[in-house]
């Protein structure tokens, strides 16, 4: 088959379109005739050395999937060949074919695309296990999301309101992907290059702050975001995008009854796949009834993907990018 594989760390350019030995699966395992694997940041991050759960070269990158199942190993009952799925493989996705655990493998309905499964699981999973199970997000509360044109958090506005926030404001750092995080339907976006939108969203919520704050970006935003944040509030760590070290304002998490959780969904399946496949059961749920939607940004063939990355990295894609054999 066909696919990717880094040999060595580095920018866009390790990422090597060439021959791969076709995957067998084992006991517990299937095989996906892959249709389409999103870009995720995370691979940006693994394919330059700096993600948490990478794997040292060589490898192949992806860690997610949807497709069809071409073989099933000893013991997988409740998944057979031709189901539709998506999943998070263990020989990564940016391939002909993928190798997965059963326990991390989830029919998806006809309803449901190919294009847009593939750009469903990371996003959806990570936004919807986070407002539910970290943040425990309770209707009438409200939100800041923060990266809000991103994959991430266009589909965290989405769960938000299917949750019941009562007001959800959106960050966002670049004028031109306002309208993006307005059509997701944000109340209001504001720009987080400001030197203090966290006046803004205390002017917004009359003083009060938020109840729940996504951060993928860290550095100096914590410290704006602990001055926005109500009391018994819940900030939600899920990134470092921005880069830069993280000052923590400890001595008001105490006297203001807040909290801050650091979040990974990368760590949840590894440790937890239980929980997992409930978050992925219920956001397949929500795609499948019409109540959120994955935005494809664009589309890339996999022997592009080095442009994928660049894509991505240059910071112009609004919502995911997916690559297709």
């Amino acid at each position: 088959m066909k696919g990717i594989r880094v040999n060595r760390l580095g920018g866009p350019e390790v990422l090597e379109y060439t021959d791969l030995p076709d995957p067998i699966a084992q006991a517990g395992q299937v095989v996906i005739d892959v249709r389409g694997a999103s870009v995720n940041y995370a691979d940006i991050k693994a394919r330059s050395g700096r993600y948490h759960l990478g794997k040292k070269p060589p490898f192949i990158p992806g860690i997610d999937v949807a497709g069809v199942i071409t073989a099933t190993g000893r013991g997988v009952r409740k998944l057979k060949t031709g189901d539709r799925v998506i999943a998070f493989p263990v020989s990564g996705s940016y391939a002909e074919k993928a190798l997965a655990s059963a326990e991390l493998t989830f029919k998806i309905p006809a309803a449901i695309d190919f294009e847009s499964a593939a750009a469903c699981p990371i996003v959806a999973g990570t936004s919807t296990h986070m407002l539910v199970h970290a943040a425990r997000l309770k209707r009438g509360e409200s939100v800041l999301v923060h990266a809000a044109a991103g994959g991430v958090g266009s589909t965290a506005i989405q769960v938000a309101k299917v949750i019941g926030a009562s007001r959800i404001i959106a960050s966002v750092g670049s004028p031109w992907k306002k309208k993006h995080a307005h059509d997701f339907g944000a109340d209001i976006v504001i720009d987080n290059r400001s030197g203090d939108y966290a006046g803004e969203v205390n002017r917004l919520t009359d003083g009060q702050g938020v109840d729940v704050i996504l951060n993928p970006i860290g550095g100096a935003t914590l410290g704006q975001d602990f001055k926005c944040l109500a009391p018994f509030g819940r900030l939600i760590l899920f990134g470092a995008m921005g880069g830069e070290p993280a000052p923590l304002p400890l001595e008001r998490l105490q006297p203001n009854n807040q909290s801050m959780i650091g979040f990974s969904f990368g760590h949840y399946r590894r440790f937890k796949p239980q929980l997992v496949s409930k978050t992925i059961k219920h956001a397949i749920h929500l795609m499948n009834e019409g109540q959120i939607t994955i935005h494809l940004s664009k589309q890339f063939p996999l022997g592009k993907a080095a442009k994928a990355h660049t894509y991505i990295e240059t910071r112009r894609a609004l919502g995911k990018v997916i690559l297709t054999p």
